[in-house]
């Protein structure tokens, strides 16, 4: 619990620095570790008697002051990274042109390569062009002072301390900058993962298993033909006539509980809904994996469905009726559309299990003859005789019961 703990509190941090304010946090951080190195070596080149350096290290504590008031006071971020870049550039060539290569504080420009990653927002695009031209100036600090001697003899000693520090205050600022970006990387690898959890189960929400699994490993679905599929058809009764004496609120709370159950019966018995348009519920078994037990998995999942609404009515104070119809045989399924994935069944088997539904009663399942041959040795089925069926002519209906 004490790692979850830590971990929240730096993803907590790194999120504050991923977002618009981080390059304000990092100047700011910057502005004042310049105003106090600077304050040092001010107090260090009076004692040294290098009143040049001393001078302008009055100009540049004074130049750092003016950055954080106008950081903190107008909250210009780019005006102080450029005002930055241009003091701290010229005061180490400064130093190094009186001091020399040895003394080491063209090292503090190499903070310079990074600091612009860290401050940078959209649209503020000078990131690479300024770490390139820090690292020429750099460079150029290195070759050129090293091979000219410096206007001020400092004692080998003092040199190696000096040399020391500037080496150890770099490293020190840029290890913290590393710090910053990895705060910054995990907050933003934390928020993809969760986006990708919450991304996968509203694709799972939406589309089969097996379909979300195909589009994540190769970015897409084909549709494909099923010969052993049962699809289910439920219909609410009366809907229209209930429905305009109902709030809106109300009529949605009532369906998204009904349908919220049915989805759950699906699962149990391995079935899959497949969408549901107004009062009308869609569900098949048999895709997108194949399954033995197709017809009497949806037969006993829609007695299932129906049941559930008879208890539920007996504690509501609306009262829902449903009719029911199946059908097997064989379909098309796969996704329709590439901006709004729906998954969806095509074929006459679809079509005669709509007929089927349109053709029960009240809380009755209605099944074709190829349903209840498959159904009958563990159903009980009560033969209709024969109906016209739109389409299709006379057809053998039946209904069945546990």
């Amino acid at each position: 619990m004490r790692v979850e703990k830590i971990s929240e509190i730096l993803r907590e941090i790194g999120k504050h620095l991923a977002r618009s304010q981080r390059g304000f946090i990092c100047a700011a951080m910057a502005e004042l570790f310049a105003l106090v190195y600077h304050i040092c070596f001010l107090v260090f080149f009076y004692r040294q008697g290098l009143l040049p350096l001393f001078y302008f290290n009055i100009f540049s504590v004074s130049f750092f002051c003016l950055n954080l008031l106008i950081l903190f006071g107008l909250k210009k971020v780019s005006v102080v990274f450029f005002n930055s870049i241009f003091e701290v550039c010229l005061h180490q060539i400064l130093a190094d042109y009186f001091l020399g290569a040895l003394a080491g504080f063209h090292f503090l420009i190499i903070i310079l390569v990074v600091f612009p990653f860290l401050v940078e927002r959209r649209g503020f695009n000078i990131g690479i062009p300024t770490s390139f031209f820090c690292l020429c100036v750099f460079f150029a600090c290195e070759f050129f002072f090293s091979a000219r001697a410096p206007v001020v003899t400092l004692s080998a000693p003092l040199l190696r301390t000096l040399r020391l520090v500037n080496i150890v205050a770099s490293m020190t600022v840029l290890l913290t900058m590393i710090i910053i970006f990895k705060l910054i990387i995990g907050y933003i690898e934390h928020s993809m993962e969760e986006l990708n959890q919450k991304n996968e189960a509203l694709l799972e929400n939406i589309l089969p298993k097996k379909v979300v699994e195909n589009l994540r490993e190769t970015g897409k679905s084909a549709p494909e033909l099923f010969d052993g599929v049962t699809v289910l058809f439920t219909d609410v009764v009366n809907f229209t006539t209930i429905s305009k004496s109902l709030a809106p609120a109300v009529l949605i709370s009532e369906l998204n509980d009904i349908f919220t159950h049915f989805d759950g019966i699906m699962d149990a018995h391995h079935c899959v809904r497949i969408k549901t348009i107004g009062d009308a519920y869609m569900a098949v078994c048999g895709l997108p994996e194949k399954d033995a037990n197709h017809t009497k998995n949806l037969v006993a999942a829609a007695l299932d469905c129906r049941d559930y609404l008879a208890e539920r009515n007996k504690t509501h104070a609306l009262k829902w009726t449903i009719r029911l119809g199946i059908h097997t045989g064989e379909v098309v399924a796969g996704i329709v559309g590439v901006k709004k994935y729906i998954y969806d069944v095509f074929g006459d088997t679809v079509n005669v299990a709509s007929r089927m539904e349109s053709s029960s009663e009240e809380m009755k399942l209605c099944v074709s003859e190829a349903v209840y041959r498959r159904a009958r040795s563990s159903f009980a089925c009560t033969p209709r005789g024969e109906m016209e069926i739109k389409g299709k002519g006379l057809m053998k209906l039946y209904f069945v019961e546990r």
